[in-house]
């Protein structure tokens, strides 16, 4: 359930961005970050979005909806269904163990583990501390507790293992919203 987003200019065929995204509900639904995404909505039609399942498996990806504050962003992918993660309702004690996974770098899949550090004190943005190493190309992968639910999304990084995740909260509200709207 676990994927790699990819924006490819359409003139070209090269590839723009790459991110991950993990499907959250049923119908292909996928979760990423709106930074990974962002090129379909401020260049429409200059780019296409893709997908790249860990088994080779690619297709298109369409752009169903966006949370542009918590940098998140709902997509649908065409004939790609596996089961869905779910989300987890309360937040984790400090000190939990979490695993984040992704594709860095276009490397494949990696799970990195890490710990709970509670939300961010001095943030704009409600942000999950997290300490573990998330990567250029993880943006948009979850990050799950040991039951394999989502905790959060992988949203940015301030090196040496002080990473930062999207609460999973912000993923049901625009799921919520979303399910209100006909796609």
């Amino acid at each position: 359930g676990v994927v790699q987003g990819r924006l490819v200019e359409q003139a070209g065929n090269a590839k723009n961005a790459l991110g991950s995204g993990f499907v959250i509900a049923d119908g292909g639904r996928i979760i990423s970050n709106y930074h990974v995404v962002s090129g379909l909505v401020n260049h429409p039609g200059r780019f296409r979005a893709e997908y790249l399942a860990q088994n080779g498996e690619t297709g298109k990806l369409a752009l169903l909806d966006i949370d542009v504050v918590h940098d998140l962003a709902l997509l649908r992918a065409e004939g790609f269904a596996p089961a869905p993660f779910s989300l987890r309702a309360e937040a984790p004690a400090m000190g939990v163990r979490l695993y984040s996974l992704g594709n860095p770098l276009d490397l494949g899949l990696t799970i990195v583990e890490g710990t709970y550090n509670g939300l961010l004190k001095k943030s704009l943005y409600e942000r999950i501390h997290f300490t573990g190493s998330i990567n250029p190309g993880m943006s948009g992968g979850p990050t799950l507790d040991g039951d394999g639910r989502v905790v959060g999304v992988n949203v940015a990084t301030a090196g040496n293992q002080v990473s930062f995740l999207v609460p999973a909260k912000y993923v049901a509200l625009l799921l919520a919203r979303a399910s209100e709207t006909p796609m």
